[in-house]
């Protein structure tokens, strides 16, 4: 039996031999190509079972490439949310300045020292208050010219008009039922609501049908030529006109100046950069001159909610 059993595969060995002799070369290299192909599979499936993350690992480098740059747009969405939260945050800030009139209202101004001092108090007296005194507003003007210290609208000390019209004893009784036109303009421009009301209470003690020496018109006192129209009609007289109108003539007066608000103010009133006692006295009547306690007025008194005078306040008394 085993006899006969090893006659028959040697039998079959020599025919599969002489088959393959019998073959092509064509045929021949495709069952080559069957067998390797054969044998790639079964490696491959044992390779699999005995370790499943082998073909994870075998995965093309792209396949990497790829999970790397799906990642990337979530860090770039969290960036723009971190972003996005930051300019919210600075928002917020910005609010509150707006809303604090430069965040300074608690103290005193952070405006730098001149030649001519400082001299900054937190509360309001006869020729100082938060935001410096007199000699340090009107410096220059006792010798060669008037040489503004550089107050922003970011350093400037002026409480909010909503806080000051509500203080007993405070200078704006006339103004008060005004209080959202100017809190509006104050919003629309970034100028503090209470400086707006001070430049109408100095100006025409907020009597919407005045009429100034040279033909200034209504609360502001806004010539002509910046009214509807450009001449001094009777809409230029109409309180919520005639305050944008003086709202926007002192933002384009500080930007003009370069941000410096206190400058502005001086060119809201007809000073200028080297304006000293003698010209500003030098008109043709008292009434005309340039008042150089106004700023004294202005930026220590009403934007503090105090009537100047309550305090005696000014020193150069140059006007009547």
């Amino acid at each position: 039996m085993r006899f006969a059993l090893s006659t028959a595969v040697v039998a079959l060995a020599v025919l599969s031999e002489a088959s393959a002799m019998m073959m092509s070369p064509r045929s021949q290299h495709a069952s080559l190509a069957r067998r390797i192909t054969r044998k790639k599979r079964c490696i491959a499936r044992n390779n699999s079972g005995n370790n499943p993350g082998a073909n994870i690992a075998a995965a093309p480098s792209s396949s990497s490439s790829s999970a790397d740059a799906s990642q990337t747009p979530s860090g770039g969405n969290n960036n723009n949310n971190n972003n996005h939260n930051n300019n919210n945050n600075n928002n917020n800030n910005n609010n509150n300045n707006n809303n604090n009139n430069g965040g300074n209202t608690g103290g005193i101004t952070s405006a730098a020292p001149n030649e001519c001092g400082f001299g900054a108090v937190p509360y309001p007296t006869q020729d100082a208050g938060p935001n410096g005194n007199i000699e340090y507003l009107n410096c220059g003007v006792r010798g060669g010219g008037w040489n503004p210290p550089r107050i922003t609208l970011d350093n400037v000390i002026c409480k909010p008009f909503s806080e000051v019209v509500n203080m007993p004893g405070n200078p704006f009784g006339g103004c008060s039922a005004y209080s959202q036109i100017f809190i509006d303009a104050g919003r629309d421009t970034g100028i503090p609501s209470t400086l707006l009301a001070a430049i109408a209470m100095q100006e025409s003690s907020c009597q919407p049908w005045v009429t100034g020496r040279a033909g200034e018109v209504g609360m502001m006192q806004v010539t002509g030529e910046k009214c509807p129209n450009g001449y001094a009609g009777p809409e230029c007289y109409e309180p919520y006109t005639n305050v944008y109108i003086g709202a926007r003539y002192l933002k384009g007066e500080i930007d003009r100046a370069g941000g410096n608000l206190l400058l502005a103010m001086g060119f809201y009133n007809g000073w200028y950069v080297g304006l000293t006692i003698d010209a500003a006295n030098n008109k043709p009547s008292c009434g005309q001159r340039n008042n150089l306690d106004y700023l004294q007025f202005v930026f220590n008194g009403y934007c503090q909610g105090v009537d100047p005078s309550s305090v005696g306040m000014g020193t150069f008394r140059n006007v009547c």
